[in-house]
């Protein structure tokens, strides 16, 4: 707290510490009738939480070069532990990515880690680090740096709200939809337990105005265990992440690997991770291979690839790449951004559905958590229960606007 006020402070949220023995020592502190120490100390709820674990020996010894990655034997060293309880999903993983990385610099070997443009926003943090030299540290080599495992955890909601009042919230956010994370930086993970960060790098710059070539839509960061930064980040050696769509894992190569290979691009997308607020993240079509009709954020309610209608995002080519705030945007994503403004263009409406939609499952879905939320806001023309929409000739209209496109 650098204004040096413990009443500057934000009050801490207690319902992250339900089922613990923190809880009745948070709710004093909240009321303030408890200010000692405890008050000060109180844990990061996700220390309290009962995150599965992984073979720390197998998974954290690993090292990139040694030869036991290059292999799809033993998933190239990735690791990922997962389990549910009634109400959320827990993932632990390495950030080991289950496909091969080769050394890697954001700009080129022999060259620095930022751009011009964060240069000059004073918004780089690594000015004294080349890429390549010598005394980088720990994953780092002769040709660039490469990952070092690491272990993170996350704890999801099995199904997000899409009513709550906050909304929408910032892309980052955990503990206000009921989550925790020990990596800050990650607004979701993927299926295969590596982060999903945001659609800039350290600096307020996307990676594609950077210039930033990401092999499967992810990088390793910096090696911040040098003495060159500043600071502003957290230190540790390189570690791999998503900024842009993984086209690289199943659910995207299921799609676009061809129809004599089995592709199914004329499908809704699956499923490639969950953001921290428990809505899926799905890749880039939507029902028989169209474009999504996303807000803002880059979400939108309508039927995921199991048929079931609900809020979920997309994965885009396009910033902000998976989400911009934590939706449904509601016409609102501008007041969730800080510095560069990332959101979507959106669907000129409040609420965004997907065209072909039905009315009924989608007020049916709404209902479990507020049947009278939708009246507030504007929608986009969707039904799909009318009989426009009814029987094939929704999915061969679908498809042949998708074949002449």
């Amino acid at each position: 707290d650098e204004t040096g006020g413990d009443s500057e402070k934000p009050k801490p949220d207690c319902n992250l510490y339900k089922d613990t023995d923190w809880y009745a020592i948070c709710t004093e502190c909240e009321a303030g009738t408890k200010t000692g120490d405890e008050c000060k100390t109180l844990p990061k709820p996700e220390d309290l939480i009962d995150f599965p674990e992984i073979d720390k020996t197998k998974c954290l010894d690993i090292e990139w070069g040694t030869g036991r990655e290059h292999t799809a034997d033993d998933n190239f060293g990735n690791c990922i532990e997962t389990k549910t309880d009634d109400t959320h999903r827990y993932i632990t993983s390495n950030n080991v990515p289950d496909f091969y990385v080769n050394s890697y610099c954001p700009i080129g070997l022999g060259k620095g880690y930022c751009v011009q443009q964060e240069i000059d926003a004073g918004t780089c943090y690594f000015t004294g680090l080349t890429c390549g030299a010598k005394d980088n540290g720990a994953g780092t080599n002769d040709y660039g740096d490469v990952w070092v495992p690491q272990e993170d955890s996350y704890k999801i909601k099995l199904e997000g709200d899409p009513t709550l009042a906050d909304r929408p919230g910032d892309m980052y956010d955990a503990t206000k939809v009921g989550g925790a994370k020990t990596n800050g930086a990650a607004q979701g993970v993927a299926i295969n337990g590596i982060a999903i960060q945001g659609p800039n790098d350290a600096g307020d710059v996307s990676i594609d105005e950077a210039g930033f070539q990401l092999p499967c839509g992810g990088h390793v960061t910096p090696p911040m265990g040098n003495s060159e930064t500043t600071g502003k980040v957290p230190a540790g050696p390189p570690k791999y992440h998503f900024h842009k769509s993984p086209e690289c894992l199943s659910p995207f190569t299921d799609a676009s690997k061809g129809l004599a290979a089995g592709g199914e691009p004329l499908k809704h997308g699956k499923l490639m991770g969950w953001a921290m607020d428990g809505f899926g993240i799905y890749t880039y079509q939507d029902v028989a291979g169209v474009a999504p009709v996303v807000d803002e954020c880059g979400g939108h309610f309508g039927p995921t690839d199991t048929g079931e209608v609900k809020y979920h995002y997309h994965s885009r080519a396009i910033v902000p790449y998976h989400m911009a705030c934590q939706g449904p945007a509601l016409g609102q994503c501008d007041g969730t951004q800080s510095g560069t403004n990332y959101c979507h263009p959106g669907c000129g409406a409040q609420v965004c559905v997907q065209p072909g939609t039905s009315e009924t499952k989608l007020k049916e879905y709404i209902g479990k958590f507020n049947d009278t939320w939708l009246e507030k806001y504007t929608t986009n023309p969707y039904n799909g229960d009318s009989a426009l929409h009814l029987g094939a000739m929704t999915v061969i209209l679908a498809i042949t606007l998708n074949l002449v496109v």
